[in-house]
C-alpha cells in the first residue's frame, strides 16, 4: 500500500485559508439576504398587522432593498478568491503554494470565478479541468485593480451603524394624528 504524498505545510495553509474565506463569503451572503428579508417582513408586519400607514414606514422597505443590494459588496469583497489573488503576487513560496493549492480547490473556486468572467458553459467546464495558473492570472488581471476589501470595510463601517440607527428610529417613531 502506498503512502499519500506529504503535503507542504504552506500549501495546506493556503487551502485552509481559501476554504475559510469561502465559508465567510457564504455566511456574509446569507446574513445579508436574511437581514433584507427580515426588514421586508417587518415592513409587512407594520403595514398589515399593526395598521401603521404613515409614509415614513415605506423607508423600511427601501432599507430592505438597500441591504439586499449590499450582497454585491460582499461578492466584490471576496472577488477574486484568495488563491487567485496569491497567484498575482511575486514569484515565491506563497505563489508556488497557491499553484499547488489550486489543484485541490479547482472544483470549488474556478466554476463561479469563470462564470463571473462571462465564459460560456462548454468552455467553462473545459477550463475548470485544464486552466493553468498563468492563464488564470491573465484572465483575472482586470479584477485585481482597486482595493475592494478597503471599500468593503468602509461600507460595513458606515452601513451597519446607519442601519442600526435607522431600526431604532423606526421602532420608536410615533406618527402624528
Amino acid at each position: 500500500m502506498s503512502q499519500p504524498a506529504a503535503v507542504d505545510p504552506l500549501v495546506a495553509e493556503v487551502i485552509a485559508a481559501q476554504r475559510s474565506e469561502l465559508r465567510r463569503r457564504r455566511a456574509w451572503i446569507l446574513a445579508t439576504r436574511c437581514t433584507s428579508l427580515a426588514l421586508a417582513a417587518w415592513y409587512l408586519e407594520m403595514i398589515i398587522l399593526e395598521g401603521k400607514d404613515a409614509p415614513f414606514y415605506i423607508t423600511v422597505n427601501l432599507a430592505a432593498i438597500v441591504v439586499g443590494v449590499s450582497v454585491l459588496v460582499v461578492f466584490n469583497y471576496y472577488d477574486p478568491p484568495l488563491v487567485v489573488r496569491h497567484l498575482h503576487g511575486p514569484d515565491g513560496p506563497l505563489r508556488r503554494a497557491s499553484v499547488d493549492a489550486l489543484e485541490s480547490l479547482r472544483e470549488q473556486v474556478l466554476p463561479p470565478l469563470l462564470q463571473d468572467l462571462a465564459i460560456p458553459e462548454p468552455e467553462r467546464g473545459h477550463l475548470v479541468a485544464v486552466i493553468d495558473a498563468d492563464e488564470l492570472v491573465r484572465r483575472t488581471a482586470s479584477r485585481m485593480r482597486g482595493d475592494p476589501k478597503k471599500f468593503g470595510r468602509i461600507y460595513l463601517a458606515i452601513s451597519v451603524p446607519l442601519l442600526l440607527g435607522f431600526i431604532v428610529l423606526v421602532a420608536t417613531y410615533q406618527a402624528g394624528p
